[in-house]
């Protein structure tokens, strides 16, 4: 098959997306289409310019042809594994589960920060969620342990041993440092939020998964700013 129509094909799969998508009887021209749907599709918004740069490379493709089956356009090889991948992430988006799917380390709030070194020491994590009585209440990570020491730098080693996990998140001013997540959310809109976040000066350590995004649920997976570094 030609790279020109590789490209229409998948310039016809987004473009079908996105009359699915509007939901509009009324025909709607690619670019607004783009436009439009760059303001609540983070992979749109993402690749917002290629598609703009796209729509023209298929009008010249498809509306300037002297042949039936000639192009005057044949994009290059990169053109084409581009605009097929954003094709595949608009049309069959990566969900956080199963892509981060993962047996959590959990603390019980009563444990000792004693008991958290060993938790550290033993599973090589850095962040925890706390349950009291199987009911959720924070998020332990390395940062908050940091910032603990560091307001209390003045009490005996021995004593901080002992301090319970639930004082400790207590007494950080930040500890809202988590959101939860449905299962079906894609690793799209879970980047979004990160980004979201950060723009409104709050950062994220974590989105915790559960079957319908609520805390009384089963943990079934983590997302971090690291784990979305290293998706392709």
């Amino acid at each position: 098959m030609k790279n020109a129509d590789r490209f229409v094909i998948a310039f016809n799969k987004i473009e079908k997306f996105f009359d699915k998508e509007i939901k509009e009887k009324k025909y709607i021209p690619f670019y607004r289409a783009v436009q439009r749907l760059s303001h609540t599709n983070p992979v749109v918004q993402r690749y917002q310019d290629d598609l703009l740069e796209f729509s023209e490379l298929r009008n010249a493709i498809i509306h300037e042809r002297t042949e039936p089956h000639y192009a005057i356009a044949e994009p290059h090889d990169q053109i084409v594994n581009q605009i097929e991948k954003i094709a595949e992430e608009l049309t069959a988006p990566k969900l956080v589960i199963p892509t981060f799917a993962k047996k959590l380390h959990t603390l019980d709030g009563n444990n000792t920060f004693k008991q958290v070194l060993y938790s550290i020491k033993k599973s090589g994590y850095s962040q925890f969620p706390i349950y009291r009585n199987k009911q959720f209440v924070g998020l332990l990570t390395d940062k908050h342990i940091t910032q603990w020491l560091a307001r209390n730098i003045d009490t005996s080693f021995d004593h901080l041993l002992e301090t319970r996990i639930l004082k400790i998140i207590q007494d950080d001013q930040m500890a809202r440092n988590y959101l939860f997540i449905n299962k079906q959310m894609t690793i799209y809109e879970a980047e979004d939020i990160f980004l979201r976040q950060l723009k409104q000066q709050k950062r994220l350590d974590a989105l915790l998964i559960t079957e319908s995004g609520k805390q009384t649920e089963q943990l079934l997976g983590m997302v971090t700013t690291n784990d979305l570094i290293h998706i392709p």
